[in-house]
């Protein structure tokens, strides 16, 4: 009579002759890595704030204003579909705008740009020497606006009003700490932002 061979010793003897197998034929080839994405920074720091983040910004700042009149306050805030769709697409912008002025090799302005307002704003090649001595720290501001958008983008979804303006003022601080390090001319308030080595949470 046969004697029928267990499936499990089989299976394992034919396992062990396939690593064997594969273990003569020596290493495979190795794929090389995946090139990372030709990014190409065209416009600069300068245009993304005036064409995205300023106007993003403002319209989400502006999206709730209480007025004082002699008959008492009167309050203006989103109150229809289109308005909150709207306020999102800013959101979304200003989110977005984060991640992209992080990206390397992007000009501060173009190479003919000066201050529109000498004294209040450094000329673009200070700012552009400011980013260059603290790289790091102008990772971390552009990661802070990213990270103020998504809690922005969160309230305008959520059609939260109180959490729109709790979210404005993240977005105002975080804009304030970046200006005041890369923008403003040596200030107080910035020699003791260089002495903590952070930018003001």
């Amino acid at each position: 009579m046969h004697k029928r061979r267990p499936r499990g010793l089989a299976l394992s003897r034919l396992v062990a002759t396939t690593l064997l197998s594969a273990a003569c034929a020596g290493p495979g080839p190795v794929a090389p890595p995946a090139a990372g994405p030709d990014l190409q920074p065209t416009t600069t720091i300068e245009d993304l704030m005036r064409f995205m983040i300023d106007p993003a910004a403002d319209a989400l700042w502006d999206a709730v204003v209480v007025t004082s009149t002699p008959d008492g306050l009167e309050e203006q805030r989103p109150d229809t579909a289109d308005a909150w769709l709207a306020l999102e697409r800013h959101a979304i912008l200003l989110v977005e705008a984060g991640n992209l002025i992080q990206m390397a090799n992007r000009a501060v302005a173009a190479p003919d740009a000066v201050s529109a307002l000498p004294g209040v704003d450094l000329e673009p090649s200070d700012i552009a020497a400011r980013i260059a001595e603290s790289p790091d720290a102008w990772t971390r501001s552009a990661r802070a606006l990213h990270d103020a958008g998504v809690v922005m983008l969160a309230a305008v979804r959520a059609r939260d009003v109180d959490a729109l303006l709790a979210a404005g003022d993240r977005v105002d601080a975080t804009c304030e700490n970046c200006h005041s390090r890369f923008w403003y001319p040596t200030s107080p308030d910035r020699q003791a932002i260089e002495t903590a080595g952070e930018p003001s949470p």
